[in-house]
């Protein structure tokens, strides 16, 4: 009996679309079980009515590492809901990003995460998910004062970074390091929101250290060509700098090129973003000395995880709709932590746990997630304030303080859980 019972447990979980209650009841009599659900059988009652769909990536394109490290976790997650992977790239075109959500439906694709260029287009982006009945978690950058909510059901989560935070912790680990004083060249990204936050969290830092003096502000697009070029121009203006702050560690590298063709071996650079690249040049320890991980892999497993849930019938409560991941500031010190932790051999995270669908009462975040106050992400806006009002009054509510709560609670493991 306990052979039948597996077998019928093996074909049901192997089928991708799961197995409606019925016929997991036609099948259990047919093979002769009882219905007084054995271990093996409660399983296979819990597990028959989970969808498990095809889900969609989309992204600029898979020559950034970013995104290409994105993909591991996106895969690693859809191996573990064993739900199919497909992956579409903008090329920065938003007609192409367009185009490819109406072609998703005949691909069987039912839940959509990444990134949206430009940022003004994700409504639009967001309503045409709805008309082609697509669950949608966009990452990074959304227009002023726009939330999930704003766009029905459909729009679970936002997921991004607080770029405000990891600009300021980023600073200030590199005006330590020339002492806190002196000139330090500022290198801008393309004009968009996670652009603003990290230099604000810049500027933040600037005033906690009097000997400081931000010089530069000019933009390379994250492209390290372009940044090794705004650096020949910053020699002849500011020769006596002392360092560079870029806003990403591709920019960065650029910035270390121009640095190590002039022999000037003194000015210390940091970047944000921290992938493998980056965090080994930081391990070096001569000219990057610090960046932040944004752990691109657990991003693209937490919006899978969303997406999967939200499918499966959970809904984010109002403090869930908007969440930050956490950051790990990189030195000389952990890099080889992180490069082993975070980037070693196999997936990092149980991306199973994560779930409510698979665990509703010990589902496990395994990293810091907290809830996005839309009034405070969007504080810097220049626009009136034009926030959905089903946020008046949420925060003296406890609807973000609840989630905060609520998720560390849950987080009990994971690589970086210490």
């Amino acid at each position: 009996m306990e052979d039948k019972e597996l077998k019928i447990v093996k074909t049901a979980l192997a089928m991708p679309e799961g197995m409606q209650r019925r016929t997991f009841l036609k099948l259990a009599s047919a093979a002769g079980i009882s219905m007084a659900m054995t271990p093996a059988m409660t399983r296979l009652a819990e597990a028959a009515d989970i969808m498990r769909p095809t889900l969609a990536s989309t992204s600029y394109n898979r020559a950034i590492d970013f995104f290409r490290i994105w993909e591991d976790g996106f895969n690693g997650a859809n191996g573990a809901f064993e739900t199919d992977p497909k992956y579409y790239y903008s090329e920065f075109d938003i007609s192409r990003t367009l185009s490819q959500i109406r072609s998703m439906p005949a691909a069987g694709v039912k839940g959509l995460a990444g990134v949206i260029t430009p940022t003004g287009a994700i409504p639009q982006v967001s309503r045409l998910c709805a008309e082609n009945d697509i669950m949608f978690t966009p990452t990074w950058d959304t227009p002023d004062w726009w939330s999930p909510v704003d766009e029905g059901d459909h729009v679970v989560s936002l997921v991004t970074l607080d770029s405000v935070r990891d600009g300021y912790e980023v600073a200030k680990l590199l005006f330590d390091s020339i002492g806190g004083e002196g000139k330090v060249v500022h290198i801008k990204g393309l004009p968009a929101p996670t652009d603003t936050y990290r230099t604000l969290g810049l500027m933040k830092a600037a005033e906690e250290y009097p000997g400081i003096e931000i010089v530069g502000g000019l933009r390379a697009d994250w492209d390290r060509d372009k940044a090794r070029q705004v650096m020949l121009s910053m020699f002849a203006a500011h020769p006596d700098m002392k360092a560079v702050f870029a806003q990403s560690d591709d920019m960065a590298f650029g910035v270390i090129s121009a640095l190590r063709e002039r022999g000037m071996k003194d000015v210390k650079v940091a970047g944000v973003v921290g992938l493998p690249e980056g965090i080994q040049e930081v391990q070096k320890g001569d000219y990057f000395v610090a960046t932040a991980t944004n752990v691109p892999t657990y991003m693209a497993g937490l919006c899978s995880t969303l997406l999967f849930d939200a499918i499966n019938g959970w809904k984010p409560t109002l403090g869930e709709r908007m969440l930050y991941v956490g950051s790990v500031m990189v030195t000389q010190e952990n890099a080889q932590t992180m490069l082993d932790k975070i980037y070693g051999e196999g997936d990092s995270f149980d991306w199973a746990k994560m779930s409510r669908t698979l665990n509703p009462e010990d589902w496990d975040p395994q990293y810091e997630v907290r809830s996005i106050d839309p009034d405070q992400l969007y504080a810097s806006a220049e626009t009136e304030r034009k926030l959905n009002p089903v946020y008046d009054g949420a925060a003296a509510a406890g609807e973000f303080s609840k989630v905060d709560a609520l998720y560390a609670e849950h987080y009990k493991t994971g690589p970086l859980k210490s």
